[in-house]
């Protein structure tokens, strides 16, 4: 394990780090969280430092990421990078993301892999509307591959009012709307401090009173932020979503918006190998899938267990499959007949949850969730899952078969219900797998992204 004297002989905030990890996850998921971070620093090695101007095909769309294009990040991360790396083999590719001091722009063109650095001031805070440096930065990468369209990956931290500028600079703007942070600051709408999902809350004072706990801002500024969104969303040359879910609740929440140029493009989910072998029936190993984090239902399966006592269910076994609150994992841990597996490597999941022999998979998000990884790993795996019954895991689910659905106000007491249902002989549904010759690996949405800039002239 030649990666752990490296991190090992860190600072005392590294070795503090490593420490909580290893308790909190296990040498497995410290294991991974290692490999992943090897992988980025190898793909980063990758790409040569490069003068300006760069000699380079122009590259007719400059992608606009939040956080570097990195696996552990989530999810999301692992599609996009997935995808970008199909559209780099088809088109010249130009992405653009801040880092410490800066923005790196990296270039994919004729075999070659170049960055550039453009050095910043440190951001302002994740509420700022307007952002001149962030836009100076946008407008340099813009000229730079000669970029007639900006494609914003996610909104999280992003100056709005900075977009509406660049757009009115003439660049043109398609948005890829992946979580609700075009309508809240918290994307995953959990209120705090009540913990809880806010219902998409549209109460002025009950929302300044939610953002108020970590930012602030002044008053009116939840509807101002809005607004400016609104706008964004009718300028757009296109807003793409994950899921019908997502599309169907920013027409809800924003009503006007052209729906011609809104669009769903699902991410396509990597399942490879072989068909999974039959699960046994009833399910004796149930997992929690997912961040370790309350917003993800961390809590909610804390209690479940508690429910569900080694006493009376001395057959099951639990496991939990992602990172997260190490404070929360290290309690969790005290729980009988439960293991910690923690971080897993990213595009791992599938065959983890075939080799430990997972039954049944929980998705407990309180949440409403915009697509779900999770889920088609869940699937791909033959792995059926129980979830709550909102969001773009329950339209799925409903579309694809293959899992249980729980009212969310039932809460944990709700998914006990079904699981000791499961545990007395109901059967669960069957996981359909996808048909010979069915496209299974990422690319397809590659395809549908190139179409797009097609018919926007950027092709």
């Amino acid at each position: 394990m030649p990666a752990f004297p490296a991190l090992l002989s860190g600072n005392g905030a590294s070795l503090r780090t490593a420490s909580r990890i290893l308790r909190a996850e296990g040498i497995p998921a410290f294991r991974d969280r290692i490999s992943d971070r090897l992988r980025e620093r190898n793909r980063r090695r990758a790409f040569r430092e490069a003068g300006s101007p760069l000699d380079l095909p122009p590259a007719p769309v400059l992608n606009l990421l939040t956080t570097a294009p990195n696996p552990r990040l989530g999810g999301l991360q692992l599609q996009l990078l997935h995808r970008i790396e199909n559209e780099a083999e088809r088109r010249p590719l130009a992405l653009l993301y801040p880092e410490p001091g800066s923005y790196r722009l990296e270039v994919t063109a004729d075999g070659q892999r170049l960055s550039l650095r453009i050095r910043s001031q440190t951001p302002p805070s994740p509420a700022a509307l307007t952002d001149s440096v962030y836009e100076q930065a946008v407008s340099r990468a813009a000229a730079e591959v000669g970029a007639r369209a900006l494609h914003v990956e996610g909104f999280a931290g992003v100056p709005l009012v900075s977009l509406l500028r660049l757009q009115e600079s003439g660049l043109q703007l398609v948005l890829s709307v992946h979580d609700f942070s075009l309508f809240c600051l918290r994307p995953h709408l959990l209120e705090t401090p009540a913990e809880q999902f806010c219902g998409y809350s549209r109460d002025a004072a009950r929302c300044a009173r939610c953002l108020a706990t970590d930012w602030q801002v002044p008053a009116g500024f939840q509807e101002t932020r809005r607004a400016v969104a609104r706008e964004l969303l009718l300028r757009a040359a296109a807003v793409v979503y994950p899921s019908e879910f997502l599309r169907g609740r920013y027409r809800e929440l924003f009503p006007g918006i052209p729906p011609e140029r809104q669009r769903v493009i699902e991410p396509r989910a990597w399942v490879g190998g072989e068909a999974p072998a039959p699960l046994e029936h009833p399910p004796s190993h149930i997992a929690y899938i997912g961040s370790v984090q309350p917003h993800k239902g961390a809590l909610v399966f804390a209690e479940i267990v508690r429910q569900m006592p080694a006493k009376t269910y001395p057959e099951l076994r639990w496991s939990i499959y992602g990172g997260g609150d190490a404070d929360l994992l290290m309690r969790l841990r005290r729980l009988p007949h439960l293991r910690v597996r923690g971080y897993y490597r990213a595009g791992s999941l599938v065959e983890l949850l075939r080799r430990d022999r997972v039954g049944l998979a929980l998705l407990l998000s309180i949440v409403p969730e915009s697509y779900s990884l999770a889920l088609s790993e869940c699937l791909a795996a033959g792995v059926p899952v129980v979830a709550f019954d909102h969001g773009a895991i329950a339209e799925r689910v409903r579309k694809l078969g293959g899992g249980l659905l729980v009212e969310p106000t039932a809460g944990a007491a709700g998914v006990v219900s079904v699981l000791a249902a499961v545990a007395s002989g109901l059967k669960l549904p069957s996981v359909v797998q996808p048909a010979a010759g069915e496209p299974t690996a990422s690319g397809d949405d590659a395809s549908a992204f190139e179409e797009l800039y097609r018919e926007l002239g950027l092709g």
